[in-house]
């Protein structure tokens, strides 16, 4: 009996153990192109405007629009994304074409100084990257069985990404022996985002694919994707989910001007706010953890409750422990919210949707949600302005997003309430 046993169990044992060796090493490789994604973006996007406006020598109102109009990309690019991926193209190659197209069309962007040229350039930039973060979404959950447990565990090494180039790059490359931006550096830094575009779209060419040719949908409309958002649950967490993107561009748009009416200097800004996404590596190592304890419902409301008091925290001024707290509370209120809605989400897809999902998710998000809630904090900023563009009221400024958050908090807590048929549950669908 116990040699027929031991036979048994190491027979199994054998079987098992490639299995969890290919998900560990899958799980690396997941981790690999989250950390190159998030350090590409971390290069461009806080410097895209100086660059513009200090390096190129545009006006004000041409980098605004420049940056705006590329806002477009947010509402195009996933519809797109979404009629394509999984249905003409794997995921995969899709996400890898875009790297490498967007690596080049960036590298002809950084010669260029004619505004027309640049514009045109950017919107096409942003046009192809666009589908890319519902597409690495998708991909992740697409390889992951235990997606729940893993996802936090692999999105972590974006904030590592992030958190590593606005340091290595941002604060040390791109600086004198001073404290002050060395312009001609600047290209340097979209340059960077080139190379790793290239590395990225090349690396990503040696992904497995999660279909078989034979599983690409033959329908072009995503009607699988569709009939997802037609799920209470989904419905609802979608209008969450827009409420507190809005809610979120506050922080982004308002955050900056709020250190520098503190008396902060410009250089110091990137290092106090990437204070809020050392707190998010913990968050997002352990979210599989406080998920599978706390349920969908607790730690969802939980990371509406710190988006809450950090602007309320905002609002008590010139107080250099309220403004650190408020600033630590942005990655876990991230993490807490955001990650888990897309744990969530992916919860009610079935690998037909998943892609199509994410791409249509990502609309709502970084698409209508990015767009009113930076025109709204903008208009809001502009009410509370003082005379002459003096004396920014920031207490009215941080109790907007505040009072919105708190309304937010109470209807998700009346819709989600327990016993109700749209009550988040912890479904996984075939």
């Amino acid at each position: 009996m116990t040699k027929k046993y031991n036979t048994y169990y190491t027979t199994s044992f054998r079987r098992k153990l490639p299995a969890e060796k290919k998900l560990f090493f899958m799980k690396i490789r997941l981790s690999i192109l989250v950390f190159l994604q998030f350090f590409i973006y971390g290069a461009i996007t806080p410097i895209i405007s100086l660059y513009l406006i200090n390096y190129l020598h545009f006006s004000g109102t041409q980098a605004g629009f420049i940056i705006g109009l590329s806002s477009l990309s947010a509402f195009v690019s996933p519809l797109i994304g979404a009629f394509i991926a999984d249905r003409v193209i794997h995921s995969e190659r899709l996400y890898s074409i875009c790297f490498v197209l967007s690596g080049f069309v960036m590298w002809i962007l950084i010669g260029q100084k004619d505004y027309l040229t640049v514009l045109l350039l950017l919107l096409v930039y942003y046009l192809i990257s666009g589908p890319t973060f519902g597409l690495l979404n998708a991909i992740i959950f697409h390889h992951l069985p235990d997606s729940k447990k893993s996802y936090g565990s692999i999105r972590i090494w974006g904030t590592i990404g992030w958190i590593a180039v606005a340091w290595i790059l941002g604060f040390f490359w791109l600086r004198s022996s001073g404290s002050s931006v060395v312009l001609e550096r600047l290209p340097e830094a979209l340059k960077l985002s080139v190379y790793c575009s290239i590395i990225l779209g090349l690396y990503g060419f040696t992904l497995p694919l999660s279909h078989a040719h034979s599983e690409l949908s033959k329908k072009l409309i995503p009607v699988e994707s569709v009939e997802v958002f037609k799920k209470f649950p989904v419905i609802f967490i979608s209008i969450f989910s827009f409420f507190i993107t809005i809610v979120d561009r506050y922080y982004y748009f308002g955050i900056a001007p709020f250190l520098r009416s503190m008396g902060f200097s410009e250089s110091s800004l990137m290092p106090l706010m990437s204070i809020g996404q050392i707190p998010e590596l913990f968050a997002m190592g352990l979210l599989g953890f406080i998920l599978s304890k706390k349920g969908f419902k607790s730690v969802i409301a939980t990371g509406i409750i710190l988006e809450m008091f950090r602007f309320f925290l905002f609002s008590m001024g010139n107080f250099l422990p309220f403004l650190l707290l408020g600033i630590s509370f942005h990655g876990i209120a991230y993490t807490l919210f955001f990650a888990s809605v897309t744990i969530f989400l992916d919860s009610h897809c079935t690998k037909k949707a998943r892609t199509g999902v994410h791409q249509l998710f990502s609309i709502i998000n970084a698409g209508f949600g990015n767009f009113f809630g930076s025109f709204l904090a903008g208009k809001t900023m502009d009410v509370f302005r003082g005379v002459n563009d003096v004396g920014t009221n920031y207490f009215s400024f941080w109790m907007v997003p505040g009072i919105i958050s708190v309304l937010v908090l109470i209807a998700f807590l009346i819709v989600f309430r327990n016993g109700s048929r749209v009550a988040l549950k912890d479904v996984t669908e075939p």
